[in-house]
């Protein structure tokens, strides 16, 4: 009798099984394999099932879907990690003819993007293939081997990014319930993958319910889904009265062309084809039914279907149903100030629609995990959502990506590009911001522990990469500056934000060790080094020569000034701001550093309005402009006489209009309108701010069986405050900068407002 299989052992004992050699391309189309097996079992007490997959796979016993997750298991790169899925299969089974079928998608391991990123030529692609063992009270009873069978399915063409092909007519009849294997061919078995099979804990990924269309447009070529909302997901198709044969396409997209259908200049990966850019097709059987996509999601508000009758158009035949992974919401916050309420909203809905197992970047040109995202967004995410075992899950993709010299790519998981262009420290700046919020929101020294060689690693690459100056000088910059032209053309040097973003690391790494009681000598000292070295360039008769708002910002909070040079630097700051007529001139590196600084200085009511006003740029223009996602950059538009999205700056090319690394404005309304600030997994700090604009707000955080709710209100020159804390060590800060600590219950404060 066989024990149990371990992870490691089904790594290197069990056999991975594929339709053949042959693998799906563009060029190529090839179904998507159908396996099955037929077995009969005694009945144990005890069923389980452990499942990896190069690819994505569905998993059917008995007529009945087993997947826990869509789009399982979690995007890879297999040559680094593969992750398997555990089911439980006790009371299952039958004692005869049990019917085990999976199919596969190609996923992340064989996937389209016209070489971009290296996918169309990875050193892994292949037809997808996966394993399995099932195990009935320790004995094995089935496994991948040459008893199962296999065929092509009606999934006739699959990609993450580019879409699904569907063709109803070649549906097998009974075929996840009968014993039948007519029409099925042997398997391939196949060389396992290169990476290390571990346990996939990552949260899944859901499907919402079916929403109908605000409005519905017929145009020249078809009729157009309005959806209200950018979101991410598929369209659920459901027919009555069919013809076989006939064939319905679904091109999916944020932007509308004027009267033209979906507008795809912001979707530019798939440019060369737009045959290929998220478009589902699906061809009928006779008669009812329904399909929705398998093996491919997109990003979007408007569905253009093609092929519909006027009779077929109706709200019930195409409906949108969401497609993200499942993270719990822990944070709740309303104020009186619409515009913000309404940025709040804008944030939570990118953050969701572009979180599928991992942060990444925009949900229908890429779906790629860029670094810099998820580092600038780590802690507002945190703030909102229960995100630990999914970021957890990718911060091992993370140091599996790492090159044994240290370096990171700029997307993970990366087929092999990312290391040459696309990175440097604003984006590695992931390995040291998601363990540093992890920990602090959750309290686990194990996220510090498990990341600490690699973080120690990447901190002994970069003094490597010093240059004759002593400063860092490698990689992107202050991204989607303000009043530039294009993504890249920032105004502040690469060796400041790089040099003061190191700084900023050093300091949150020594912190997180220094807690767990690792050591933090090398670090204090790199920091050291390279404060002298930036002060020895930047710095002149008390301020730095160098005048951006995002160089200012970034020197007043990274610790490179002498105090007293403090408001001489911040003097010119300010200066800045209203040659700007009180606009931010930042990219996404400089944007926190800027409303930290402000508020650090007490000019929140500054920071508001550069926020919330409606005059570009800010995230109130965007408000006004009807965003329901945050967009990638912040540009000027107009619309053309036939209703066509322009830039006023003449570049033809449009951002994505659903990104999430903008949104740390959302930490800014938790602390200083809702006034929670998490100091770590157990304290909180409530300090009234008052702000010009916001007359009123609450808030709830909840966290690891904790909670503190505060809401307030001012009338004239009063505050009124509602505190209840349960569980949380919470300290109130009264207006004379006492520090009053609150326990368990709820406290009604009255506080004086001093400006």
């Amino acid at each position: 009798m066989m024990v149990r299989l371990t992870l490691t052992e089904y790594r290197t004992t069990m056999k991975y099984i594929s339709h053949g050699t042959k693998f799906n391309t563009i060029e190529n189309h090839v179904n998507a394999p159908l396996f099955k097996r037929v077995f009969d079992c005694d009945c144990g007490a005890n069923a389980t099932l452990t499942i990896t997959a190069v690819g994505l796979y569905r998993l059917f016993l008995n007529g009945k879907e087993l997947n826990k997750s869509l789009f399982a298991p979690t995007l890879s790169n297999p040559d680094q990690v593969v992750f398997a899925d555990t089911y439980d299969l006790s009371g299952k089974l039958n004692k005869t003819n049990n019917v085990l079928c999976v199919l596969l998608g190609n996923g992340f391991a064989n996937c389209n993007d016209y070489n971009i990123w290296y996918n169309d030529t990875a050193p892994y692609r292949a037809a997808p293939k996966f394993a399995l063992a099932l195990q009935v009270d320790g004995k094995t009873v089935v496994e991948t081997d040459e008893k199962f069978v296999v065929t092509g399915s009606a999934i006739t063409f699959d990609d993450f990014r580019c879409g699904e092909h569907y063709d109803a007519r070649l549906e097998i009849a009974d075929v996840f319930t009968g014993a039948s294997v007519e029409g099925f061919e042997p398997v391939t078995v196949v060389e396992p993958p290169k990476g290390k099979v571990v346990p996939n804990n990552t949260q899944p990924i859901v499907a919402g319910e079916p929403k109908k269309a605000v409005k519905i447009v017929k145009t020249k070529t078809g009729y157009l889904y309005d959806f209200g909302v950018n979101d991410v997901g598929v369209c659920k198709l459901s027919l009555l009265t069919v013809e076989s044969g006939q064939q319905v396409d679904m091109y999916f997209g944020e932007v509308l062309d004027g009267d033209n259908g979906i507008d795809y200049r912001n979707i530019s990966f798939t440019q060369t084809n737009p045959e290929y850019n998220q478009h589902d097709v699906y061809v009928c059987k006779r008669g009812e039914q329904t399909y929705m996509p398998s093996f491919t999601w997109h990003g979007f508000r408007y569905c253009e279907v093609r092929g519909l009758t006027d009779e077929q158009a109706t709200s019930d035949a195409v409906t949108f149903v969401s497609t993200r992974t499942d993270l719990p919401q822990t944070c709740k916050f309303t104020c009186d100030n619409d515009t913000v309420n309404k940025l709040v909203e804008l944030t939570l809905q990118s953050d969701k629609s572009n979180f599928v197992y991992y942060p990444y970047d925009c949900p229908h040109r890429e779906k790629n995990g860029w670094t810099a995202d998820a580092a600038l967004s780590a802690e507002q995410m945190l703030y909102s959502f229960d995100a630990k075992q999914s970021l957890q899950q990718w911060l091992l993709q993370i140091r599996n990506a790492q090159t044994p010299g240290g370096v990171l790519p700029g997307i993970i998981p990366t087929a092999g590009w990312g290391f040459e262009w696309g990175n440097g420290p604003a984006w590695d700046s992931v390995l040291v911001e998601l363990p540093f919020e992890l920990y602090r929101f959750y309290g686990d020294e194990k996220i510090v522990f498990d990341n600490a060689e690699a973080i120690s690693k990447y901190f002994a690459y970069i003094a490597t990469r010093l240059n004759d100056d002593g400063l860092v000088n490698i990689g992107l910059g202050d991204w989607v500056q303000t009043y530039t032209k294009w993504e890249g053309d920032f105004e502040t040097p690469v060796e400041i934000t790089d040099s003061l973003t190191m700084l900023d690391l050093a300091a949150k790494t020594i912190t997180m060790f220094g807690a767990v009681g690792l050591p933090t000598e090398s670090i204090v000292d790199f920091a050291e080094k390279l404060t002298l070295n930036f002060r020895k360039k930047y710095i002149r008769n008390g301020k730095l020569t160098t005048k951006t708002q995002t160089a200012l910002a970034m020197a007043l909070q990274t610790g490179v000034l002498a105090p007293e040079e403090d408001a001489l630097v911040y003097d010119d700051l300010l200066k800045l701001i209203h040659e700007q007529s009180d606009h931010f001139r930042v990219g996404v590196v400089g944007y926190k550093y800027l409303f930290e600084t402000l508020v650090a200085h007490g000019d929140q009511d500054l920071c508001f309005n550069l926020i919330t006003q409606k005059s570009f740029p800010s995230y109130g223009y965007w408000v006004e402009q009807g965003a329901t996602t945050l967009w990638e950059s912040f540009e000027e538009y107009y619309r053309d006489e036939q209703g066509k999205l322009m830039r006023k700056d003449g570049i033809p090319r449009l951002p994505s209009f659903n990104h999430h690394f903008w949104g740390g404005v959302l930490t800014w309304f938790y602390k200083y309108i809702g006034w929670i600030d998490v100091v770590d997994s157990d304290t909180i700090e409530i300090t009234p701010t008052v702000i010009d604009g916001v007359n009123s707000a609450s808030m709830t955080y909840s966290r690891n069986g904790k909670s503190v709710a505060v809401s307030w209100k001012r009338n004239e020159k009063m505050l009124q405050i509602v505190i209840t804390v349960e569980g949380f060590n919470c300290v109130f800060f009264d207006e004379d900068g006492g520090a009053v600590p609150l326990g368990n219950g709820t406290a009604t404060i009255c506080q004086t407002i001093r400006r």
